[in-house]
């Protein structure tokens, strides 16, 4: 009888010691689960919130374009004028140090901002002048061609390279190796529709990186100028870009209304034979939307071509014998040198009147046009140009910059 109590209290001590056992052991594998559940969840890399493109630039009336900011790299798309899904292409601009993103398997990348290019067009050299970004040229095409002042200063002093055949031509021989040499961080070529003269596939065949622009197919001469945006994506200047854009369209709008509401509007003609055949641009073209802006009536502003439309000479004729203007008439010293060409042209009103203009007024030794150089660029001194050709009373102080009247045999002459 006096050993029963012993046994009970090792029973129950026995019995709370396993209970504390499993209880402590919960507890641990508990804290053990959760520990390794938080260790996990701080182990994982935080999502990259960074921005290092503050500054943004998205095209608004520029159409062959589009861009998304991601970060720490850009997505450009590049749409085909000529509506060829095969020939759309997608770029990624990266910034420097970073990881190229995953997901764009098909995607040409570039490393930004740009430090060396390789210009093939007047063009790329003069939205490039207008960034300040020539020092950044390396290489280009048809050297003499080009009319910038700071480009000109670099090529003389060597700076740049001649990487083609030295003249402006559709099907133009590159000289690729000098090109690989200079290994640039991209080369800027323009979208073509023929096959025959699309250099960017022979361009990535040697390994260079090719980057399509392609701001001749705009429409309007503002969605042509807003390609500047295209240019700064590469060097990281959508501000810049923005700023100069801004200053663009709100001069171009603002001399656009002064023609907006014009009474008289003078009925004028545009283009030139060759080979008997007369190649006018077409109503729906980036030339007959300055030309409304203006304050003119294009005699061909029913026609729904966007590029330069070969008409019979008497069909022209028709329509444009007693139009007032004959503008863009081609380049031609004066009118003795027009009617050369073609006697036909006497039988125009404008001609017989002297009231012809071109603009060949900047031009340099080369033949070379600052129209189709910044004259791209800056559209709203062009259709002040016009507005002073058309409605000189809308801008009395305005003197042609791009233009001259061919009737008058002078450069940059004023009405």
């Amino acid at each position: 009888m006096t050993q029963e109590p012993p046994k009970k209290w090792i029973m129950g001590f026995v019995v709370v010691i396993l209970v504390a056992i499993t209880v402590a052991g919960i507890l641990v594998f508990t804290h053990g689960a959760n520990g390794d559940r938080l260790n996990s969840t701080q182990s994982e890399k935080p999502a990259d919130t960074r921005d290092l493109f503050p500054d943004k630039a998205y095209p608004e009336i520029a159409q062959g374009y589009s861009v998304e900011y991601h970060g720490t790299y850009k997505v450009v798309q590049i749409h085909d004028p000529w509506g060829r899904a095969s020939k759309n292409h997608t770029y990624l601009l990266v910034q420097r140090g970073e990881a190229v993103p995953g997901g764009y398997p098909d995607a040409r990348v570039f490393s930004v901002p740009t430090e060396s290019v390789i210009t093939l067009t007047v063009l790329h050299a003069a939205f490039l002048a207008e960034l300040n970004e020539t020092s950044a040229i390396t290489g280009h095409n048809a050297i003499n061609s080009v009319i910038n002042e700071a480009f000109r200063n670099r090529a003389g002093q060597g700076k740049i390279t001649e990487v083609g055949s030295g003249t402006l031509s559709m099907n133009n021989i590159f000289q690729t190796e000098r090109m690989i040499e200079l290994e640039p961080d991209v080369v800027f070529c323009n979208a073509n529709g023929n096959p025959e003269y699309d250099n960017q596939n022979k361009l990535e065949e040697a390994g260079l990186l090719p980057a399509i622009t392609a701001e001749s197919s705009e429409n309007h001469p503002l969605g042509r100028a807003e390609w500047i945006k295209y240019y700064a994506l590469f060097f990281n200047k959508e501000k810049d870009a923005n700023e100069i854009f801004e200053r663009i369209e709100a001069n171009y709008t603002l001399i656009q209304e002064k023609a907006r509401n014009v009474s008289n509007r003078p009925t004028l003609f545009s283009g030139m034979e060759y080979q008997g055949t007369w190649y006018a641009p077409g109503g729906a073209s980036y030339v007959a939307q300055l030309f409304r802006d203006a304050g003119g009536d294009y005699v061909l502003k029913d026609d729904a071509s966007s590029g330069d439309s070969p008409i019979d000479f008497e069909v022209v004729y028709e329509r444009a014998h007693d139009a007032e203007f004959f503008i863009n008439i081609g380049m031609v010293g004066g009118v003795e040198e027009l009617l050369a060409s073609d006697p036909r042209y006497i039988k125009f009103d404008a001609v017989k009147n002297g009231s012809m203009y071109h603009f060949d007024a900047r031009s340099n030794e080369y033949g070379s046009l600052d129209y189709w150089q910044s004259g791209v660029v800056h559209p709203d001194v062009v259709l002040a140009d016009l507005i002073k050709i058309l409605h000189p009373d809308l801008i009395p102080d305005h003197e042609l910059y791009y233009y001259r009247h061919v009737g008058a045999g002078t450069t940059g002459d004023s009405l």
